[in-house]
C-alpha cells in the first residue's frame, strides 16, 4: 500500500484541472466531490451492478434494458458492467464479435452459479432472505436503493491518461479511507466498451444490429482483485498505477475504465466503485 500524501496535494494545486493545449486531456475528479467523484468528506456511496448476458439469451435484452432505466433514475451513482459468460454467450456463426472473455468466465464461477437469467448481482452483496447473490431483475431496483443508502467507507478515484499515436493508456487509482477497516481490501480495475452493434436473440427472434452496451472487455488486476492492505484506518490512502494498450478493435470513445474496492474472504461486498470514460 502507498501512503503518499504529497499526491493529494499535487492534486489540490492542480484543482483548476487546466492543462496547456499541447497536454492530454486528464480528468479531474478532485473537482466534483459533489457526485462523489474525489473522495474527502463528500464522498458518495456508488453501486455495482454485475449483469451476467449472453448473445442467445433470449430474455437478456430485458434485463439490459432495465440497467438502462435504472442508470437514467441513478446517473452516475450507479455503475454497469455486463458479462458475457455462462452457457448463452456462445457467439452464433454470423457473430462478429466474441464477447466472452476468460476473466468473465472466471466472475461467473466466482460469483455464481448462474441459473437463471436475466440476472446480476449488486455490490456482490448476498441480501437478508437470498439464497446467494445473484439476483433477478425484479429484485435489482431495490437492493440498488439499499446499497445507495450506505455510508461509504472508502472513496475511488480514477485519473486515466490516453495516447490516441500509440494507444496506450496509463491509469493512477487512489482513494482514502473513510473508516477504520480492519480486513483486508481489494482492488479491481478493468475496461468496458458501449455500443457494440452486433447480433442478439431476442423474444422476437435474432435481431441483426443490438446494441451491446458495458461489455466487459479486459481486466486489468486479477479477476478477483489485487489485494492493496490487509487494513486500512481512518485517513490511509493507496495509489496504484497501471497501464495498457488497447487492442485495435476497440473503439476507446466508447470505453470505460472502471475500478472497484471490494472484500475479498467469507464476504464480497464491493464497498466503493467509481467509472470514467475514455471519452471525457
Amino acid at each position: 500500500m502507498i501512503r503518499n500524501i504529497f499526491f493529494f496535494v499535487a492534486l489540490l494545486a492542480i484543482s483548476s484541472c487546466c492543462l496547456n493545449e499541447n497536454s492530454p486531456e486528464i480528468p479531474c475528479l478532485s473537482c466534483e466531490d459533489d457526485d462523489g467523484g474525489g473522495g474527502g468528506d463528500d464522498v458518495i456511496k456508488k453501486v455495482l451492478i454485475e449483469e451476467f448476458t449472453g448473445v442467445r439469451c433470449v430474455n437478456c435484452p430485458q434485463g439490459s434494458a432495465e440497467i438502462e432505466n435504472l442508470l437514467s433514475v441513478h446517473g452516475d451513482k450507479l455503475v454497469a458492467i455486463s458479462l458475457h459468460a455462462g452457457f448463452f454467450s456462445e457467439p452464433y456463426p454470423e457473430s462478429l464479435y466474441d464477447l466472452r472473455t476468460p476473466d468473465g468466465d472466471n466472475l461467473e464461477a466466482f460469483l455464481g452459479p448462474l441459473s437463471f437469467f436475466p440476472t446480476a448481482v449488486i455490490d456482490r452483496t448476498q441480501f437478508a432472505g437470498e439464497t446467494e447473490m445473484v439476483v433477478g431483475q425484479s429484485a435489482w431496483s431495490s437492493y440498488i436503493a439499499d446499497q445507495l443508502a450506505v455510508t461509504p467507507t472508502i472513496s475511488v478515484e480514477i485519473l486515466p491518461q490516453y495516447d490516441n499515436s500509440d494507444r496506450s493508456l496509463s491509469i493512477v487509482v487512489s482513494g482514502t479511507a473513510q473508516t477504520d477497516l480492519a480486513h483486508d481490501i481489494y482492488l479491481t480495475v478493468l475496461i468496458t466498451e458501449n455500443h457494440i452493434i452486433d447480433i442478439q436473440l431476442d423474444q422476437d427472434g435474432i435481431v441483426e444490429e443490438y446494441d451491446h452496451k458495458h461489455v466487459l472487455r479486459d481486466v486489468l488486476t486479477p479477476f478477483n482483485g489485487s489485494n492493496i492492505s490487509p487494513s486500512f484506518a481512518v485517513g490511509d490512502t493507496y495509489e496504484e498505477s497501471f497501464n495498457y494498450t488497447l487492442p485495435a478493435e476497440w473503439d476507446e470513445t466508447n470505453c470505460t475504465v472502471i475500478a472497484y474496492i471490494h472484500r475479498n474472504d467469507s464476504e464480497k461486498t464491493v464497498l466503493q466503485v467509481e467509472e470514467i470514460s475514455l471519452a471525457d
